[in-house]
């Protein structure tokens, strides 16, 4: 096998990336275990969502008894596990796209849509995340409480706050960077 030209040759201590990639540096990793760890979270909360709630229907079939505070927690689990995963979608690239015009322009083009979408996504993700913010900040001022568990009413608005932000900071990270290759 041959070796590279010296003017692509890498450093023996550079990351060895596969052809096409872009080596990350140390907070696009950073990102990137943050969504990981966000979305696997937000999975298994997801699922312990389902879990309850099928014992709960288990429990009011057989011996007529429900599972107190069920609404509470399955809305806190569900809107949790949700915005968790949101920051992975984006750094998958696993939103709803349609490539039917986007694959046919030149790559100048296809570029500069990319950035715009990007740009986009960052400003409406931190728009959500000031505005969630702000209620937050409201409800905890006002020490709003769940209906029937008593659970401080902050708590639901702490994952959104979570998940826009680091789904915002993938947004801004892929303007700064080229797109991944489409195959």
């Amino acid at each position: 096998m041959s070796r590279p030209p010296a003017a692509v040759r890498r450093p023996a201590d550079a990351p060895t990336d596969a052809p096409g990639e872009v080596s990350e540096s140390p907070a696009t990793g950073l990102l990137a275990r943050a969504c990981q760890a966000g979305a696997t979270v937000g999975v298994l909360l997801l699922l312990a969502c389902a879990a309850v709630t099928v014992a709960d229907v288990i429990a009011r079939r057989t011996v007529g008894l429900s599972l107190p505070g069920l609404i509470d927690l399955s809305q806190l689990l569900v809107m949790t596990g949700v915005f968790l995963c949101i920051a992975q979608v984006f750094a998958q690239r696993a939103n709803v796209e349609v490539d039917l015009v986007f694959e046919r322009l030149p790559p100048g083009a296809r570029r500069a849509l990319g950035v715009a979408w990007a740009l986009a996504a960052a400003g409406f993700l931190g728009a959500v995340c000031w505005h969630a913010g702000a209620a937050a900040l409201q409800i905890h001022g006002y020490r709003e409480r769940s209906p029937t568990l008593g659970w401080p009413m902050v708590l639901y608005w702490i994952p959104i706050l979570i998940g826009c932000a680091l789904a915002m900071l993938v947004s801004l990270r892929d303007a700064l960077r080229p797109p991944p290759p489409h195959g």
